[in-house]
């Protein structure tokens, strides 16, 4: 699998090498799905998908909604009014 035998976290993003194994994801790849959230944060911090860079399904992906646009990457709709986050224009 090419990792670092002597780290436990080959590509230092806050899974270890076995945590990304359980999760599925790169171990070598610090964000093994693109969307701009490292694995280790996307699982222990916002509990979104590691491996899909749009865990709701909403039309943007998970590091655009919680760097850029503050919504929550859990919830397709974060201020409720009817719209997902995606098709929203305040977002």
């Amino acid at each position: 699998d090419g990792t670092d035998p002597t780290d436990p976290d080959s590509d230092d993003d806050g899974l270890d090498d076995g945590e990304e194994k359980e999760e599925d994801t790169d171990p070598n790849n610090p964000d093994s799905d693109g969307d701009g959230l490292e694995d280790g944060p996307e699982v222990k911090d916002h509990e979104t998908d590691p491996n899909d860079e749009d865990s709701d399904d909403d039309g943007l992906e998970d590091g655009e909604e919680v760097i850029d646009l503050e919504t929550d990457p859990n919830d397709p709709d974060s201020d409720d009014d009817g719209l997902t986050d995606g098709d929203d224009p305040r977002m």
